[in-house]
């Protein structure tokens, strides 16, 4: 064996060695063979080295050189050749592709095998096998599996997006497929992609052909079929839907094409064009050949493909033959087209037909096949034949040694068995024993449809398995198995090759274990039972649990052999609070109740005893099979009874023994032994203090055991024991009082329509709640009569278990049923008790919620110490804030205390900052405090601290019971309010109770009120019960209407004339709050008390509004009776009223102290300092001195701050005190005079001060700019002194400013002169980057500051016949003269030269005496170099034609314009010299270019005739060869020639149609039709496609001034190009610019938009939510900007920012109707894009507030109609033909719902709403008739 090894290596090295020759000399050994030359293949070396093993093995008189000898043998019979060509011997052996060969790339022909949830598994051709995963069949189905993920991740629902189709609908099993090698997993299974783009990826464009069958996905479906993607780049299909008619029907199971399916299309022609016609019907596809004549490489052939074959050569396992003129395909020997497995018939040269199936491009290999069914494009049918039949004698009939056999099953049918399922040890080759004709017994394992094989086994282990699919299996079975690997669910066990089950974490022992592998370990034996079994999905799970695979006990599988009385086991499944789920084998589920749970004692916490996964036994109670309902017990033991009955009756009222407690409820018993229950919510009527009673409860029992006695509770019975349920009990103080008032109450004949009584909510269902009474009396509340309010969940209004008051609305004595109603509105105690009643009924409940939660503060163990400890009503402390969720305020006190609050107003409170609150009251429900940051309870509060002792005496006091008080609305509980009452004495907190008809329901009035609102309430309390004592707040009862007269208090009743003198001091109410004043309320006459009269003095910044608020007592004197006169219509009807002016000022309300106008004057004197208050804020400051005094201070006697004066309403507010001083006294309108913040009265300016200025006009002549300074004066800027760097223009940019930093130059009288530059104040003027790396000019001021020879730079002052004037000081002057301003010939130089250009010069020469200064702005002068450079490029360019437009100064040359004529204009002398028209500054050459008159022309030749010198035209006359001479024909045809083109270009000239070309071709249309936004476009677009931007933008700024002002559409279109250009081409500096230069020239919120869109297409999503921000500030009342942030936000994903925007709307928007817009709109988005169900909500409450809102519901049933919500739409539709609207509104109703019924219903639903249509029409006319 060594021997043959090493034999075997070096005959593999030498074919190693024998692959790396040279392809030429391979080329020229096969034309000229040469001794030595081996015809044996790698292929064939290896069988034969193969079979020479053999003999070696089992030929005992082999030698080991057989091999050699063998290989030899094959050289020698192959040496030889007939003369046609063809091989005398198979000797050849075809390689196919095995798993181990296939690479990455190679195509395949596969047949779906078996459709999966996430997979596809095909078969593919040479017994391969391969799966499609769900995101390998294309792009789009890829993006859909991935959307879905990625919000199942988030747990949202996808919304609005197409759902991934199921694998179902997108295969049908047979049918064939091309498909892509992405990856080999392993030697079994081949991962493949059915995707076109993988598919197709060696396609271009031009490979596709007519007749050409290519797989493509379905893009997009149209109007008349569907966009088809092959994958190729600029070719696609179309197919109308004609020609997928049959698909759909026979292969889509009659569905139409879903988006992403791939199909095989058929190219019916046109394969030139973009898109091409394709089919997709069988039909069509099938029989679809290639023709022979089709161009194709071997890149476009694909899998699936018909061609026409050509037979050429036999090889030993298949047959050569030839395809397509030039191309070879290998066929194997179970791919012939007989199936006979024989190549003994095969005829050479036989053209027959055969399909693709393997495409290798890599190794240029191809397969072909001749099958029968794959000809016909179909798979192979198996009949009858199932995996797992056994064949006792299998005819072998072909062996592929070493590799497989093929056997004869009978009926056509042949089975290929493998090397590994021969035997079941392993082997290297078939042994002797199978040879052709031999029988075998095989059994089918699978199948491979495309090869059309069914896999069979020869192995003796699979022979006598039991199973082999999971059709064999049988539920409850013991089986063994391997455990393949451990998952996050459980383990896989794999039973055989094909079948492999799943052990749930819970099934694998009756343990739960911590580490499954190590007591599973992968590939050992475990012993499982069948747990379920669902062959269809191929689905098997089991269980290793040792108590179900031990036991010996039948096992329950089926609901028909469930036997009332048998025990089972089982395994629970889940545990809740009413018992026990209990799931047997196979689907049986059963399920115990609590009381079924233990027989000796009553379970009230399952979850405390029982737990999931516990293995139990089960008795079976009742079983029904048919609803596959399971009753079982726990109690193993039968019927017996839990305790002696008899004992508890309804009624009784008695002690009980407490046995056990949990959080379900207290278990009882009774002397009896009769147990009893009472339940959590049983412990009061307010459903937040029962679990901390329970907690007290519990503390009790501990304590009772801990000494050793009973722990007992005096409980009312409210029903009976029944059945298994134990008595129920309770200790609602309202059911107990009912009861100790009615016994049992009525019998259900003593039932009467409208009798109100009090019971419990029993069960919420979807339709409403059932309200037991006591006695088991129990009836049902309609969902329509749970609330005045529309309800769409019953359990979020009631709780089960829930003290409700209802009210009996309907009895039916026949089935002894009754209906309630529990509306509110319906329950009122008002409706049926007078005030007083009310008033008495309400204390009493809510006295008994104070009793019930001061047993919880009495006690220390029922809620924390330290919250005890804090807990002191009406004190003042001191708090951090934690967090802040709106209006709600975290906080936390001392000792780690938990505490909430409700702000009144919005505050800007940041976490962890600290204030002062005022406790209220304890939330036990979360161990919390409930406090107030009102500064005004805060501040009484404080004040209270330095009297404790007269607390008690000062609240009963003033706190008079019936008097009627202003409650301020501080907390709200469903209970009750926590509020604030101000009283002449102070503010103090109080409970506010009220009549809601309802427990737990807060009224209208009530609920409407927002924290810091008022409402008047009678006081009924003036203390409560806290801890035993009457230190408690005071209690009152909250009016939804204004208090009668009789509820007035003894002060309040005298409504009789009031006398009020001046000097007077009287208690007023405040009213209002307004800017300037406090306006009060004395009994009946108004007052005011203005907001200088308030204090004597104040510190700047106080505003006189602090600590005030309407509903506070004052105290104030009266200064003055006001009479006002109210005029009617006659004298009669005409009225007085007084209103009273009044102070609070400590030094006027000493009553010695008389009342005399002088207090209301204000000394002005200039330079007096006084104290005012802001009562305007605008172009300066409004400043209230007193009532009747208000002065002026102007913005520049504010401050000298730039920031501050630019938003002066950020820093200023009205109502706040300042600090100023008179600058001038004298009336200007309203104003006394003006006043300075900045102190001091008007001084002189003096040389050297910085102070602030605003600019006013400029001065042409001068060159310079009036600035108005503070305190009247008004100075002057010389351009020079603007910057530090002169730019140009710069007196224009600073006049747009509002406000500048000036510093003074010079003071002469009133002549001031400023300076603006940056050296002087600090601070730039104009921020210009140019300006700021421009050299620094320096500051001139004076003739002797300049030196001869100087550089300088100046403005252009003036001009004139004899030069020009440049301005370079403010009193410096220069002159230029015209030989002085350029080097060359210039003729109009004023032009060139306007004024106020920034020129570049050089000092000539300069006379101090007249102070003259001669200046030069020749460019060899300024700037020598670049003189001598432009000569040089004028030397180089002479005789070239080029002349260059003239300037005079260097660096602004491109500023500098002139007329055509003028560029073309030069002196006679200068053309002779050869001399350039000018010269740029810089000494860059500029080309002149004329402007044609049809457009712009780049082409320079055309201009070549003009721009030439005459010397060139005569070297050029000399240098031409004169033309031959033309003949006459020659003359003639020229002519004809020249004619014919004439012809055509004015042909093409009139053809109006013709799209735009050339330049000139738009500026054609252009002329015509100037205002066409359209071709202004194209132009832009035009010159983009060529890459020139700035030709782009320069057309789009000529657009923009030659349309029509009037064409603002047109023109506005135009920015949106432009903003989109600069968006793709530019930068966001040059993009900013554009869009504020469209915001002054066209509507601003729709540029707004049209910008939102730009960044929203280029996804550059930050920069849209920033713009959104800026324009719900800017346009915040405008619910179209809302709506379209919503809509955006709502696109990226993000519903709640979306959600949270909608609260923010609602806030900024003030009309209630464009409310009702906004809320309208973002439900349509949740309906689109977010929570459909959401938006429903939405819609519901819109048309519950606003019912006769008709295009509300007709948009609400549109939203629902999408969803495909039918039944709820008609359901929407019943309601709204039952609403109380006018008959035109109800006509449109009834239209649309028969519209809808016609659409969605049926012919008797149409009649139907006709029916009620005419009935309320009768209706409606019966109502008017009798009217």
């Amino acid at each position: 064996m060594a021997k043959v090894d090493t034999a075997s290596k070096k005959c593999k090295r030498h074919d190693e060695s024998k692959e790396k020759t040279s392809v030429r000399v391979e080329e020229m050994e096969e034309n000229f063979p040469r001794g030595g030359k081996e015809d044996v293949t790698p292929l064939e070396r290896r069988v034969l080295r193969q079979k020479a093993k053999e003999d070696v093995l089992f030929n005992e008189t082999g030698d080991v050189k057989g091999s050699d000898s063998a290989v030899a043998g094959v050289k020698r019979a192959t040496a030889g050749t007939n003369a046609t060509g063809v091989k005398k011997r198979k000797t050849k052996i075809l390689e196919f592709p095995r798993p181990k060969t296939l690479h990455p790339g190679s195509l395949l022909l596969g047949a779906v095998q078996d459709v999966h949830q996430l997979e596809v598994l095909v078969s593919l051709p040479y017994n391969m096998r391969g799966s499609i995963a769900i995101t390998d069949i294309s792009d789009v189905l890829t993006e859909l599996v991935q959307a879905e993920a990625n919000l199942g991740d988030d747990g949202a629902e996808v919304a609005e997006q197409q759902s991934v189709p199921k694998m179902e609908q997108l295969f049908q099993i047979g049918s064939l497929l091309p498909c892509y090698v992405t990856a080999v997993r392993d030697t079994k299974v081949v991962s493949l992609s059915i995707n076109p783009r993988l598919v197709n990826a060696n396609l271009s464009a031009s490979d596709v052909k007519a007749d050409m069958v290519i797989p493509g996905w379905i893009k997009s479906a149209e109007d008349h079929g569907y966009i088809v993607d092959f994958g190729v780049a600029s070719k696609d299909g179309f197919l109308l839907k004609k020609n997928a008619e049959e698909f759909v029907e026979t292969c889509n199971k009659g569905k139409p094409l879903s988006r992403g399916q791939v199909v095989q299309c058929l190219i019916l022609g046109g394969a030139d064009a973009r898109s091409v016609p394709v089919t997709i019907n069988p039909s069509r596809v099938r029989p679809a050949i290639l023709p022979a004549t089709t161009t194709v490489i071997l890149q476009s052939l694909l899998p699936g493909v018909l061609v026409n074959i050509t037979l050429q050569e036999v090889a030993l396992n298949g047959v050569i033959g030839s395809f397509l003129g030039s191309f070879e395909g290998w066929v194997g020997v179970h791919h012939l087209h007989d199936g006979s497995h024989s190549l003994d018939k095969v005829q050479l040269k036989k053209k027959m037909k055969g399909r693709i199936v393997w495409v290798d491009v890599q190794a240029k290999m191809v397969g072909l096949a001749m099958c029968k069914h794959i000809v016909q494009n179909e798979c192979f049918q198996f009949g009858n034949l199932e995996i797992g039949d056994k064949f006792e004698a299998a005819t072998v009939v072909w062996v592929d040694s070493p590799r497989a056999l093929i056997l004869d099953l009978g009926n056509s049918v042949f089975g290929f068995c493998p090397l590994g399922l021969i035997y079941d040890e392993r082997k290297d080759a078939i042994g002797k024993e199978y040879k052709i004709g031999s029988r075998h017994p095989c059994r089918l394992v699978q199948f491979n449809r495309l090869d059309g094989f069914g896999i069979v086994s020869l192995q003796p282990s699979v022979l006598e398995r039991p199973y082999m699919k999971f059709a064999d299996l049988k539920v409850g079975e013991v089986v063994e198995g391997k455990v393949e690997r451990h998952g996050d669910y459980g383990m896989t066990v794999s039973l055989t090759d094909t079948i492999r089950g799943m052990v749930p974490r819970l099934h694998l022992a009756d343990v739960d274990l911590k580490n499954p592998k190590a007591r599973f370990k992968e590939g050992g034996v475990v012993k499982c039972r069948v747990l379920s079994l669902e062959p269809e999905k191929r689905r098997l799970l089991l269980t290793c649990k040792r108590s179900l695979v031990q036991s010996a006990k039948e096992h329950l599988c089926d609901y028909s052999r469930a036997k009332p009385g048998e025990v089972y086991l089982g395994v629970i499944a889940a545990v809740r609070d009413i018992g026990c789920v209990v799931r047997f084998f196979g689907d049986v589920v059963g399920r115990v109740h609590k009381l079924e749970l233990s027989s000796t004692q009553l379970v009230s916490d399952p979850k405390a005893m029982f737990s999931v996964g516990q293995t139990v036994e089960c008795r079976v109670v009742e079983c029904n099979p048919a609803s596959k309902e399971l009753k079982l017990s726990f109690r193993l033991d039968g019927d017996k009874p839990l305790a002696s009955t008899g004992g508890l009756d309804v009624s009784m009222v008695m002690d009980l023994e407490v046995m056990g407690i949990a959080s379900g409820g207290i278990n009882l018993r009774a002397p009896s032994g009769e147990l009893a229950f009472l339940p959590t919510p049983h412990l009061s009527d307010y459903l937040p203090l029962c679990p901390s009673l329970l907690k007290l409860h519990q503390a009790g029992l501990e304590k009772a055991t801990r000494e050793g006695t009973q722990y007992t509770l005096k409980v009312t019975v409210v029903c009976k024991k029944l059945n298994f349920r134990p008595a129920l009990v309770t200790l609602k103080s309202s059911i107990v009082e009912q009861i100790r008032k009615e016994g049992k109450g009525p019998a259900f004949s003593d039932l009467k329509v409208g009798m109100v009584r009090v019971g419990f909510i029993k069960k919420t269902m979807p339709y409403g709640c059932f309200v037991e009474f006591p006695n088991n009396c129990c009836g049902l509340a309609p969902i329509k009569s749970l609330s005045d309010e529309f309800v769409v969940n019953p359990a979020d209004l009631y709780q089960e278990m829930q003290t409700v008051r209802a009210k009996i609305a309907e009895v039916d004595t026949a089935k002894e049923r009754f209906l309630l109603t529990l509306k509110p509105s319906d329950l009122k105690m008002g409706n049926r008790l007078s005030q007083k009643e009310v008033f008495e009924d309400s204390l009493v409940q809510f006295e008994r919620l104070l009793g019930e939660r001061d047993l919880l503060l009495r006690d220390q163990g029922a809620l924390e110490g330290t919250l005890m400890k804090a807990f002191r009503p009406g004190s003042c402390t001191e708090a951090e804030v934690t967090g802040v969720q709106g209006n709600l305020v975290m906080l936390e006190l001392g000792d780690r205390v938990k505490a909430k609050g409700v702000l009144h107003a919005q505050t800007d409170l940041e976490v962890g900052s600290n204030v002062t609150v005022c406790i209220l009251d304890v939330d036990v429900s979360d161990s919390s405090l409930v406090v107030s940051l009102n500064p005004r309870l805060v501040e009484a509060g404080s004040a209270k601290k330095s009297v404790k002792g007269n607390k008690k005496k000062l609240q009963h006091s003033v706190m008079e019971l019936g008097s009627t008080v202003m409650a301020t609305v501080e907390y709200k509980t469903p209970y009750y309010v926590l509020c604030s009452c101000s009283t002449i004495a102070g503010v103090y907190p109080a409970f506010g109770i009220f009549d809601a008809g309802q427990l737990g329901c807060i009224p209208d009035s009530v609920a409407k009120l927002k924290p810091g609102e008022q409402i008047s309430a009678v006081i009924l309390r003036q203390a409560s019960v806290l801890r035993s004592t009457l230190d408690g707040p005071p209690i009152v009862h909250l009016l939804s209407t204004p208090p009668t007269r009789q509820h007035l208090s003894s002060t309040q009743q005298h409504m009789g004339p009031v006398e009020v003198n001046v000097g007077d001091i009287i208690d007023v109410v405040v009213q209002k709050i307004a800017p300037t004043q406090i306006n009060v309320k004395h009994r009946l006459l108004r007052g005011r008390i203005h907001c200088t009269m308030l204090k004597d003095s104040v510190e700047k910044g106080f505003f006189f509004s602090k600590g005030i608020g309407p509903g506070d007592v004052i105290r104030a004197r009266v200064i003055a009776c006001n009479e006002q006169h109210s005029e009617g219509v006659s004298d009669k009807l005409a009225s007085k009223t007084t209103v009273l002016d009044l102070t609070t000022k400590p030094s006027l309300m000493d009553p010695s102290v008389p009342i005399t106008k002088e207090i209301m004057e204000v000394d002005l004197t200039p330079g007096k300092v006084v104290t005012g208050y802001i009562t305007e804020v605008g172009k300066g400051l409004n400043i209230a001195l007193s009532s009747s005094i208000l002065v002026h201070a102007p913005p520049l006697l504010v401050t000298n701050k730039i920031e501050v004066l630019q938003k002066l309403s950020s820093h200023y507010t009205p109502g706040e005190a300042v600090e100023c001083t008179v600058v001038k006294h004298g009336s200007s309108g309203r104003c006394k005079g003006l006043v300075s913040l900045m102190g001091g009265p008007a001084v002189e300016p003096k040389v050297g001060d910085v102070i602030m200025g605003h600019p006013l006009s400029l001065l042409s002549k001068e060159g310079g700019l009036l600035v108005s300074l503070p305190f009247s004066s008004v100075g002057r800027v010389d351009i020079t002194n603007v910057t530090d760097h002169y730019v140009d223009n710069p007196l224009q940019a600073v006049k747009k400013l509002d406000f500048i930093k000036c510093y003074i130059l010079s003071v002469e009288g009133d002549k001031i002169e400023l300076s603006l530059r940056a050296s002087r104040t600090g601070e730039e003027v104009i921020k210009a980057e140019a300006a700021s790396k421009a050299p620094v000019d320096p500051e001139l001021r004076s003739v002797e500051d300049l030196e001869v020879g100087q550089l300088i730079r100046g403005y252009v002052k003036a001009s004139s016949n004899v030069g020009i004037f440049v301005r370079l000081g403010p009193s410096i002057d220069g002159r230029v003269k015209i030989t002085n301003l350029c080097d060359g010939f210039v003729k109009d130089f004023k032009s060139i030269h306007p004024v106020g250009k920034l020129v570049k010069a050089k000092v000539l020469g300069v006379e101090l005496g007249e102070k003259k200064v001669e200046l030069s702005l020749r460019l060899s002068h300024v700037d020598p170099a670049a003189a001598k450079e432009l000569r040089k490029t004028q030397g180089k360019g002479k005789g070239k034609g080029k002349k260059v437009r003239p300037s005079s100064d260097g660096e602004n040359a491109e500023e500098s314009s002139s007329s055509e004529e003028e560029e073309a204009e030069v002196s006679s002398e200068e053309e002779e010299d050869g001399e350039e028209e000018g010269v740029t500054g810089g000494g860059k050459v500029t080309k002149a270019t004329l402007k044609p008159t049809g457009g712009f022309v780049w082409d320079t030749s055309q201009l070549k005739n003009d721009l030439s010198s005459s010397e060139e035209e005569e070297e050029e006359d000399k240098l031409e060869e004169p033309p031959a001479k033309k003949s006459k024909r020659q003359k003639r045809a020229t002519k004809m020639a020249e004619e014919a083109s004439l012809y055509s270009t004015e042909q093409i000239l009139m053809d109006t149609n013709r799209p735009p070309e050339t330049p000139d071709d738009f500026d054609r249309l252009l002329v015509s039709r100037p205002n066409s936004s359209a071709i202004w476009v194209q132009y832009m677009a035009f010159h983009l496609h060529t890459a020139e931007v700035d030709k782009a933008r320069a057309i789009a700024q000529r657009a923009l001034k030659t349309i029509s002002f009037r064409e603002e559409r047109e023109k506005l279109n135009v920015w949106v190009a432009l903003m989109n250009l600069e968006n793709i081409y530019g930068t966001p500096e040059s993009l900013v610019e554009v869009f504020e230069e469209a915001l002054k020239q066209n509507d601003t919120q729709t540029v707004f938009f049209k910008l939102t869109s730009i960044y929203t297409r280029a996804k550059k999503f930050d920069l849209a939510e920033q713009l959104y921000q800026t324009m719900i500030k800017r346009f915040g009342a405008s619910v179209k900007v809302w709506t379209h942030y919503g809509l955006f936000l709502m696109k990226q994903g993000r519903l709640q920012a979306a959600r949270s925007l909608l609260q923010k709307c609602l806030k900024n928007i003030p009309s209630k109707q464009h409310h009702v817009d906004a809320i309208s709109k973002f439900a349509q988005l949740e309906f689109e894009y977010g929570e459909p169900e959401r938006g429903a909500t939405e819609f519901e409450s819109l048309v519950s507030t606003y019912p006769k809102r008709v295009d509300l519901w007709s948009v609400y049933i549109d939203m629902m109609l999408k969803k495909g919500e039918i039944k709820r739409v008609r359901e929407i539709f019943e309601r709204a033909i039952h609403l109380k609207i006018s008959a035109k509104k109800m006509r449109f109703i009834f239209k649309r719902y028969v519209e809808f019924e016609k659409a969605h219903g049926t012919g008797a639903h149409v009649e139907s709403i006709r029916e009620k249509a005419r009935t309320y029409v009768e209706s409606k006319a019966l109502d008017n008739a009798t009217d």
